[in-house]
């Protein structure tokens, strides 16, 4: 007992006193390392769909991207609702609280995985038809996911297992778990689709099974009593109101994940009015290549979302504020950084996925002009994570809708009209340019708010 009280003082002095540059450093080297891991994911099956299939298999990964971005949208809701509740509890030395949040979120997760699957293998066709899968790319779209959907169980507990891990602090058993996962994943991937000859489908089974991993060393780790929280001490039912509870708190972050389901959607149906087949592979990539660049700047943003909730719930808003700017210094660097690979190699980048020329040469446009704005959009993830550590949930979800949805779909369905398929592309920095600036406007007003006036925001606005 007065250990742990001895590291919760600590704790507090490290994140009320400790040199914010390198205080920053501390709580994000971590999570960056773990969210470019998780993205890893994202990349490999493409790479070896790519490589071993061909460039129009990418162009099946394309067609049902949105569902992909759906099971994230949802694991990420349960995960970061669940965690909250989980940390709360341990906080308040209610373990057993703790125990029923994690049984009824696991409960949950199970039927609604069966259900969800369930509705997607009926109308799988459908979906991806209306996400623009031509019928030279259905087929691979096809025995892609009808191996992914059933197995969406996987994914959504391994999102739920690796958060309540995180939150009960072991964020190094975490950090393993994605490791491990990725790291299988190349290995199975290569087994299934180079030595067996399963074509995409191997893809899938090498990533479901590569998830399923993840689950049983989680279910070890709750089983085998290694946690500090018991979940054999609790009766094993849902509990209406903590779910209610954990929805509610992902929401946002669900809606965060939907506005990406929405734009690539979107254009997969323009790309296939606007495009060609080889035009969807390259989107297919490309929007892989977008969530892993946005990796290590989320991993950025939740160091630094633990820093500014510390000293915002202790009224230290001169150290809030300098937090923001270190900040954004590291987001740019950060995103800078990342450019600096888009605008010199992209022809080696997109090899990593397809030797297919013609994918390569429409590739090398598309990624340039849709990462064009790579160095800044670091300051709106950060404030996006800001608003939601001071509580105004309102703020965070329109910030983090205004790149994804609000801003880039008027210019997206508009510019094609005029330009083609070159307008889709071009839509994407054209959204960054003003969602970065009116995110930046915004977080910069409250900051100067709360150290001038030295008053706490409306946590309803």
């Amino acid at each position: 007992m007065e250990h742990e009280k001895q590291s919760t003082i600590e704790r507090e002095q490290k994140l009320g006193n400790t040199p914010v540059p390198k205080l920053l450093f501390q709580m994000s080297a971590p999570m960056i390392f773990a969210m470019i891991v998780n993205g890893l994911y994202y990349l490999i099956d493409a790479v070896f769909v790519g490589r071993v299939v061909g460039g129009e298999a990418l162009g099946g990964l394309a067609a049902g991207f949105p569902i992909d971005m759906l099971v994230v949208a949802l694991g990420t809701m349960l995960g970061i609702g669940t965690a909250s509740i989980v940390s709360f509890e341990l906080g308040s030395q209610k373990k057993e609280e703790a125990a029923s949040a994690i049984i009824s979120a696991v409960l949950f997760t199970i039927a609604l995985s069966v259900a969800f699957s369930a509705i997607l293998m009926v109308f799988k066709a459908d979906i991806f038809h209306i996400f623009g899968a031509t019928e030279r790319i259905f087929k691979y779209a096809d025995a892609y996911y009808s191996v992914i959907i059933p197995g969406s169980i996987l994914v959504l507990l391994s999102f739920l297992g690796i958060n309540t891990v995180r939150a009960e602090g072991n964020a190094k058993l975490a950090a393993l778990v994605m490791f491990s996962g990725a790291l299988i994943n190349v290995f199975l991937n290569a087994a299934f689709m180079i030595v067996f000859n399963m074509g995409i489908a191997g893809a899938a089974w090498g990533t479901l099974l590569a998830r399923l991993v993840s689950v049983i060393i989680l279910m070890g780790y709750y089983g085998f009593n290694k946690s500090i929280i018991n979940l054999w001490s609790v009766n094993w039912r849902i509990n209406i109101t903590e779910i209610r509870k954990i929805l509610l708190i992902g929401l946002s972050s669900f809606l965060n994940q939907v506005g990406f389901s929405i734009l690539a959607a979107a254009v997969n149906i323009l790309l296939k009015n606007y495009g060609t087949a080889v035009d969807m592979s390259v989107y297919g990539v490309i929007s892989r290549i977008h969530i892993f660049i946005t990796m290590p700047l989320l991993g950025l943003a939740q160091g630094f979302h633990s820093i500014v909730g510390f000293n915002f719930g202790a009224g230290n808003y001169k150290r809030v504020s300098e937090t923001v700017k270190i900040s954004f210094i590291y987001a740019f660097a950060i995103g800078l950084f990342l450019f600096g690979f888009l605008v010199f190699m992209p022809q080696d980048i997109l090899r990593l996925f397809t030797d297919k020329p013609e994918v390569i040469q429409n590739g090398v446009f598309a990624l340039r002009i849709t990462t064009l704005m790579t160095p800044v959009i670091g300051l709106q993830i950060i404030a996006y994570f800001y608003f939601m550590a001071v509580h105004k949930a309102v703020t965070a979800m329109l910030v983090s809708l205004s790149r994804q949805v609000i801003f880039i779909l008027p210019p997206l369905i508009v510019l094609p009209l005029f330009m083609g398929k070159q307008g889709i592309w071009l839509a994407f920095p054209m959204a960054d340019v003003v969602a970065v600036a009116v995110s930046a406007a915004l977080l910069l007003r409250s900051v100067n708010k709360q150290v001038k006036e030295g008053s706490l925001p409306d946590r309803c606005s």
